[in-house]
């Protein structure tokens, strides 16, 4: 039975016992067993898609968000509430969440195995991690949290940890333990909520009170950090930026609290690995060419599409074009999109999703293909659409158990096994499938 609409009975509660029971629910309403999980080796077809949350749990689909099972905290290996996902290739991936829980599969989610954030001899401190990114697996695989933290890994089982001090817009790390400034006049940052890293040296890290961290020695054991300067100072207090995705040539598009998206470019250096990055802000009237630092408005010379809080993004590339499709998220179940391609222009459209409650945040979103777009919600609901290229898609509300919170969703197509496919969280390239 395909599982969809009413086709699931609901269940009601949340924590450990209902999750096993919605698990129970779930594999009746598929008609399958574990044992029919489709093989990796066989489905080409397949798309593996991961939605965490709440109480451990995490939400595997294997037929791009059509259906769904429940992996409850006997089979995730925590009882933590899960903040991020990256997926490496179908089969290798990381999900970190509080008290730095860190776990891993190695067979598309079929076991997970408890990590933790370690430097092989003590166990790290207790921070909430909010973002992971991975360069291969096991590593290089960057993590960041609270309190300024972030830690890389070379194997993902030993980790150097960090917390990130800023003067002005030179930032240091210094040992995560280290309660003093490594140097006079420097902070330590609060939360970092999201990491990408285009190679082994140049990275991007965003946070809170407009926080973007740009490092261009990334490898070092020790790297620094410059903080870049994307607001006017017109628009303090500066918006959270909560948010950052990275397409397969490695730019990446950054969203936050104020309806904020910066598209952010790069090229690359003739005299050395560094890159050059460049900043634009997007809003209504330009598409995403404003120039940085912009004033948080949604006319032109702006950076906002909204003033709706984001917090999901997804960006693919359009075809051979090197032009984006970028897709963003947020409160009040606020979706926009704009397609970069050439012909398209520079205009945001903003499908309607069809959610259950007024005040639902889209908290993430994956973009399987052209056609296929999976959101998930804050209130614990999945929407999918298989319309995706058309003017005005049309999306479903999936039906799953109650009882879950979700922070993200992410997944892969089972051939998107190139390193490449290792630069961002979301599917495929965009081939209008």
């Amino acid at each position: 039975m395909t599982v969809g609409g009413s086709a699931l009975a609901r269940v009601s509660g949340r924590g450990f016992l209902p999750l096993v029971a919605a698990a129970l629910v779930l594999s009746m309403a598929c008609g399958v067993t574990d044992a029919q999980d489709p093989l990796l080796e066989d489905s080409d077809k397949y798309a593996w898609v991961y939605a965490v949350g709440n109480n451990g749990a995490i939400l595997r689909s294997t037929n791009a968000g059509e259906t769904w099972r429940v992996q409850d905290q006997d089979v995730t290996g925590t009882s933590q509430h899960l903040q991020d996902v990256f997926f490496f290739d179908a089969r290798s991936g990381y999900v970190v969440g509080e008290n730095s829980a860190i776990i891993v599969t190695h067979n598309a989610g079929w076991n997970w195995d408890e990590v933790g954030l370690s430097d092989g001899e003590t166990d790290g401190p207790k921070v909430n991690l909010t973002g992971i990114h991975l360069q291969r697996f096991p590593g290089p695989a960057y993590v960041v949290g609270h309190n300024g933290l972030f830690a890389k890994s070379e194997d993902g089982e030993v980790w150097s940890i960090f917390a990130v001090w800023c003067k002005d817009a030179a930032c240091v790390v210094a040992p995560f333990a280290d309660e003093a400034p490594p140097a006079e006049g420097h902070r330590r940052l609060g939360r970092l909520h999201a990491v990408r890293f285009k190679d082994m040296s140049n990275g991007l890290i965003v946070g809170d009170d407009g926080l973007v961290l740009l490092t261009q020695d990334g490898s070092e054991e020790e790297p620094t950090f410059e903080r870049v300067q994307v607001f006017a100072d017109v628009s303090r207090p500066w918006p959270n930026i909560t948010g950052i995705d990275m397409d397969d040539l490695g730019h990446m598009v950054m969203v936050g609290d104020r309806g904020v998206v910066f598209k952010v470019k790069h090229k690359s250096n003739p005299d050395n690995d560094k890159l050059n990055f460049e900043f634009f802000g997007c809003n209504l009237a330009q598409g995403c060419a404003a120039a940085t630092p912009a004033a948080v408005a949604t006319g032109e010379g702006g950076c906002s599409v909204s003033d709706r809080h984001l917090g999901a993004v997804n960006t693919v590339v359009s075809g051979e074009s090197g032009k984006d499709i970028i897709v963003v998220g947020g409160t009040q179940g606020f979706l926009a999109l704009l397609d970069e391609s050439e012909g398209s222009g520079n205009e945001w459209t903003t499908p309607a999703v069809p959610v259950a409650h007024p005040l639902e945040r889209i908290t993430s979103l994956y973009v399987s293909t052209a056609k296929t777009h999976i959101l998930v919600t804050d209130r614990g609901n999945i929407y999918r659409t298989t319309d995706g290229e058309a003017e005005a898609p049309t999306y479903t509300r999936i039906a799953v158990p109650e009882g879950f919170s979700f922070r993200r969703v992410s997944g892969r197509n089972a051939d998107d096994e190139s390193p490449a496919g290792a630069l961002r969280a979301g599917g495929a390239l965009w081939r209008g499938l």
